[in-house]
């Protein structure tokens, strides 16, 4: 199987699993009725993760032969810095609820930008801020979601 093939079937079951798992997601009362619902986007992302991958499995591969293994495909790969990204992403999970959205996801893009080899200072740091603070702009002011600013500031009597 080709390795094009391998990622989609790997794509396609995490899509499939994080859709099912978008059904257990609570939703409050008063919430249930509208059309943007905290369901909304993981239902949109697990479909297209479905579409995209299927329609990768579909298309013919570029080794119509097939010949490579799977370990001649995926040998000269840097597996040490995709490793740390995913690391980097299960500690983002565990501060996000602590620290909130804001400094969790900035951290979180730090932490990403040095590891893929950014040592830029002052272009990682505005990057990060200008991305967050633009997502988090438009989840609470446009969209209206709102995002708790996390434990730490309730406990140290900020908010």
């Amino acid at each position: 199987m080709a390795r094009e093939k391998v990622g989609a079937l790997v794509i396609l079951l995490f899509s499939l699993a994080y859709g099912l798992l978008a059904t257990e997601i609570p939703l409050s009362f008063l919430s249930q009725q509208e059309v943007f619902t905290a369901r909304t986007l993981p239902y949109a992302l697990a479909v297209a993760g479905v579409l995209l991958s299927v329609t990768i499995i579909g298309l013919p591969t570029v080794d119509p032969a097939g010949k490579k293994s799977l370990s001649e495909a995926t040998g000269g790969m840097d597996w040490s810095t995709a490793i740390m990204l995913v690391v980097l992403m299960f500690i983002f999970g565990l501060i996000m609820k602590w620290l909130g959205f804001i400094l969790s996801s900035i951290f979180f893009l730090l932490g990403g930008f040095t590891i893929l080899g950014e040592r830029r200072i002052k272009r990682m740091f505005f990057s990060a801020v200008f991305l967050v603070m633009t997502l988090w702009f438009i989840l609470s002011g446009l969209l209206g979601v709102y995002i708790a600013p996390g434990e730490l500031f309730y406990q140290l009597g900020v908010l």
